[in-house]
């Protein structure tokens, strides 16, 4: 529908070009002038259309590939024979500074409206801020006018026409419309499904945008769905000249989408472990809202999808566990105010998974999605929230069972308990051990399937305190068994007894001393490691 709309604008456009040159056939002077300007037109056509016999029409052709927009020429095929095509021209104006940004170039279809030489529109349509013009001779679009046309009053005809001839003139003038309408309906359908298409479509109009970002540069080109969850769905999208993803909330996630721009708006957000935020937009369309959320884009996708079809190396795991652990700790971490930068507030994520763990280019990590997360500002007390949310497999027993304590420490140990969770399926797809590594599993997907109900949840990690194997030939090697006591400290059932963030950051960047070959490993622990031992 959008592209009928599209087809329907330019349809109008030529209308009124029709109409400007119906009206002024009341004036007996003008009409001689256009008719013999006609004629003229008519020869150069007929010589135009002579060539397009034997010589096939050239335009220049705009396009953009993988962020990159060149301009190349195009040879225009013929729709039938004996049909010549046209060159055309869509583009749009800045209105701040006047500069022509243009959308498509190519070759159209013929059309009885593209007679001249010269690319030019003389009609604007304010709506949709959207120009167009189309001419008949060999690179003719490679340059594009807008030079509109002066209404002028209308000179009275020395013999009036009569009234009863004026409801004529209307029939002709809507019997019109309603042709070219049609025409281009049908235009457009026959050019979506024939193979090769004559002609490519017109850009969709960008729909009325409110955005809680000014600066935020536009417009945004959605590519491809690369996601959908609970909250909205994520999309691979460009904005000149990067690419960009956006998560589009619907009206009923609109809390969500306020929630994670508060909090990427938080001071000292911009952390390489933590997902890059540009902006946000609110979308209207017709009677349809939603919401978009805009930031860094990775084209490895989140963890989860990584190592469905990744093994990872020793050095991998290392350098994804220490950056994610990074990422978590500066998340809860609560820094001072200070003369240039204002309080960053502790903030539990409380929905900390493989699914909102993004990889980078060379296989860092950075947090996403806050679309539940929680923020501790100091003086400040909780308020009414909601315990027991968050994805339902990645769950500590205290948040199964509903005994949370409403502190911040008791939030921050619930992402800890998740962190665990994550680490072990790093663990599990880790090739360091030398043997088999078995197929991507979620947590507890072994032992619960793909989709535990709560009391399932409930009975098995509350009641019989069950957790994700840890094989015995992980524990060959040194430093994933190392991993492994970390893992088991993240998700002890003992809330209080689980290490902080800071301390999986620590323990992480110590495993990285250890090597693919055999180490010799001291019986007691490093001194900074009984420390986060000792605080938790």
């Amino acid at each position: 529908m959008k592209h009928l709309k599209l087809l329907i604008i330019i349809a109008i456009c030529l209308l009124n070009n029709y109409n400007v040159n119906t009206a002024s056939i009341q004036n007996d002077e003008e009409h001689i002038d256009q008719q013999q300007q006609q004629n003229h037109d008519e020869n150069h056509n007929h010589t135009i259309s002579h060539r397009h016999h034997h010589e096939p029409l050239q335009c220049e052709k705009y396009e953009c590939t993988n962020g990159k927009c060149i301009d190349t020429i195009e040879t225009c095929v013929e729709s039938e024979v004996g049909k010549a095509g046209n060159c055309f021209v869509v583009w749009s104006t800045n209105a701040t500074t006047g500069q022509h940004q243009v959308s498509m170039k190519g070759c159209f279809i013929e059309n009885e409206a593209c007679n001249q030489t010269d690319c030019i529109d003389s009609n604007y349509a304010s709506k949709t801020n959207l120009n167009f013009c189309c001419c008949k001779t060999n690179l003719c679009n490679r340059e594009h006018k807008w030079i509109p046309k002066p209404t002028e009053a209308p000179i009275q005809d020395s013999q009036p026409i009569p009234a009863a001839s004026e409801p004529f003139y209307m029939i002709i003038a809507f019997t019109a419309i309603f042709t070219m309408i049609t025409i281009f309906i049908g235009l457009f359908f026959f050019c979506k499904n024939r193979r090769p298409a004559m002609f490519r479509e017109i850009p969709t109009v960008e729909p009325e945008t409110t955005s809680s970002t000014p600066c935020l540069p536009l417009p945004i080109q959605l590519i491809e769905m690369k996601a959908r969850g609970r909250f909205g769905c994520v999309w691979k999208a460009q904005m000149k000249p990067e690419e960009v993803a956006v998560k589009i909330f619907p009206m009923a996630e609109k809390q969500s989408w306020i929630t994670e721009q508060e909090i990427f708006k938080l001071p000292r957000m911009n952390h390489p472990n933590i997902l890059q935020f540009i902006g946000a937009e609110k979308h209207t369309e017709s009677t349809h809202t939603d919401f978009w959320l805009i930031t860094a884009y990775h084209h490895h996708g989140s963890l989860c999808d990584y190592l469905k079809s990744h093994t990872v190396t020793w050095t991998d795991l290392c350098k994804i566990a220490e950056t994610m652990a990074r990422g978590l700790m500066h998340l809860h971490e609560e820094i001072h105010e200070t003369k240039t930068e204002g309080l960053k507030p502790a903030i539990a994520h409380r929905d900390f998974k493989s699914k909102n763990v993004l990889l980078k280019d060379g296989l860092t990590a950075c947090i996403a999605d806050f679309g539940l997360a929680l923020v501790f500002t100091p003086g400040i007390a909780i308020g009414d929230t909601h315990g027991q949310v968050g994805t339902r497999r990645y769950m500590a027993p205290e948040v199964l069972e509903g005994a949370i304590n409403f502190t911040r420490d008791a939030f921050l140990r619930i992402d800890v308990y998740a962190c665990g969770l994550v680490l072990w399926e790093l663990v599990s797809r880790c090739t360091a051990h030398g043997g088999i590594v078995g197929d991507y599993t979620l947590p507890f997907e072994i032992e619960l399937g793909s989709h535990p109900t709560l009391e399932e949840m409930q009975e098995n990690v509350v009641t019989k305190k069950i957790r994700p194997r840890i094989h015995d030939h992980w524990r060959g090697h040194p430093g994933l068994s190392a991993i492994c006591d970390t893992i088991e400290e993240c998700w002890d059932h003992d809330a209080e007894a689980r290490l902080s963030s800071s301390c999986v950051m620590e323990r992480v960047s110590q495993h990285t001393k250890y090597q693919q070959t055999q180490l010799l490993i001291e019986t007691n622990t490093d001194n900074s490691l009984k420390d986060c031992n000792d605080s938790t």
